[in-house]
Formats: C-alpha cells, sequence, structure tokens
C-alpha cells in the first residue's frame, strides 16, 4: 500500500483502456448491428479521497446507450475492481462524456450496450 503525507498535494492519473477519442463500439436495431461511435468529450473522473489516502488503484467497466444527440444515456457499472470504491466516480464522469451523434444508413440512431473500460491510477 502506498503511504501519502497530507501535506503534500497529490497528483493522480486516470488512464482510459483505449485512446481517449477512439471508437466506442455498440448496437443498433432489433438486428443487433455493431457500430462504432466516436467519443468527442470525456472528462477525467474525481479520484476518491478515500481511495487516494489508502493509496487503492482499480478499475470499472462500465455499459450504457448513446442517445441519437450523442449525450450518454443510463451509466451502469458492469465490472469493477476493487467493487464499489471507484464505481460513483466512474458512472458521474461518463454522465459528461459525449459522442459525436450516432447515423446508420444516414439516419441518426440510438446506440445501445456501448461498454468502456476506465482505470485508475496514482502517481508515482
Amino acid at each position: 500500500m502506498k503511504k501519502f503525507n497530507s501535506f503534500l498535494i497529490i497528483i493522480f492519473t486516470f488512464v482510459l483502456a483505449q485512446p481517449i477519442f477512439a471508437g466506442d463500439k455498440g448496437y443498433v436495431g432489433d438486428d443487433g448491428i455493431e457500430i462504432e461511435v466516436t467519443r468527442i468529450s470525456s472528462p477525467v473522473p474525481t479520484y476518491p479521497r478515500r481511495a487516494i489516502r489508502l493509496g487503492v488503484e482499480g478499475s470499472v467497466r462500465l455499459e450504457f446507450d448513446v442517445d441519437t444527440d450523442g449525450s450518454v444515456l443510463d451509466p451502469y457499472v458492469v465490472e469493477s475492481n476493487p467493487a464499489g470504491v471507484f464505481d460513483r466516480a466512474a458512472i458521474k464522469a461518463v454522465r459528461k462524456f459525449l459522442y459525436d451523434p450516432p447515423m446508420y444508413n444516414n439516419t441518426s440512431v440510438k446506440v445501445n450496450n456501448v461498454q468502456i473500460h476506465l482505470t485508475f491510477q496514482l502517481a508515482d
């Protein structure tokens, strides 16, 4: 476990499993056709203070839908390690993500079941 001096400014890094503006994938329609959605904004989540104090690092896999305007709908945690530590911070950040409005066959569409993996790491 890493120890921190409470008088020092704690710096952390937030890493996405994919490059920040990489295309994430989801599904369209009843046929479940896979399409790519392009993230244009992904604010960095706030690292939980308790996790900083305890020197905890971890990751969260989330799933959500992308609406026709590119906004994120109904994010939820699929898997997290350690369980529950970073869930709230990850969901709060993902709600602020923005995607290019998804298009399929020249029509604006809602994309379902987009999954991303967020990794929380403390700077050394």
